[in-house]
């Protein structure tokens, strides 16, 4: 098995490539809430590499490429990978788009400020809340559930009675 190494510099985005088997996408919403992000803390820019491996194929941080550009920046941090089979670099692709975790309701209501953490993007709902989402929902309501027998989550939801 290859020693896999890396190395962390500034690139140019251009140099960059898009890879074709990126498997997220993001909304023109979300598009732009991710443009709002970066240019109220472009420190982001730096704490946050966009991970490449030795052709300069994007790994990780396609969207962020996208909004930099958008933006007009011209280079960003890249950490560059080295010794990553085929395989390794399709599996880190997905588990690097893997969101996993809940939120702690209770660190949220009582250590944090939830108008702050919605301008930092967060897109949080304590349960049960239909807070902002009376246009959304429409005549449903929904509801997380929980599968007992894989413990897989999902939202179920079911028509408001009239």
């Amino acid at each position: 098995m290859a020693e896999v190494t890396f190395k962390t510099y500034v690139a140019k985005i251009d140099d960059l490539l898009p890879s074709e088997e990126n498997p997220r996408k993001i909304g023109r919403k979300g598009f732009e809430s991710l443009k709002k992000s970066l240019q109220e803390f472009p420190e982001m820019k730096q704490l946050r590499e966009i991970v490449v491996d030795e052709d300069l194929k994007i790994l990780a941080g396609h969207q962020r490429i996208y909004a930099l550009k958008d933006l007009g920046y011209e280079d960003v941090f890249v950490k560059q990978v080295f010794g990553l089979s085929k395989k390794q670099k399709r599996e880190f692709m997905i588990k690097d788009n893997t969101n996993s975790g809940d939120w702690d309701d209770d660190i949220l209501a009582n250590q944090w400020d939830m108008d702050e953490v919605k301008d930092w993007g967060a897109d949080f709902k304590f349960p049960g809340s239909d807070a902002g989402d009376k246009d959304d929902t429409g005549d449903y309501k929904t509801h997380e559930v929980t599968c007992p027998s894989c413990g897989h989550h999902f939202e179920l939801s079911e028509a408001r009675e009239v």
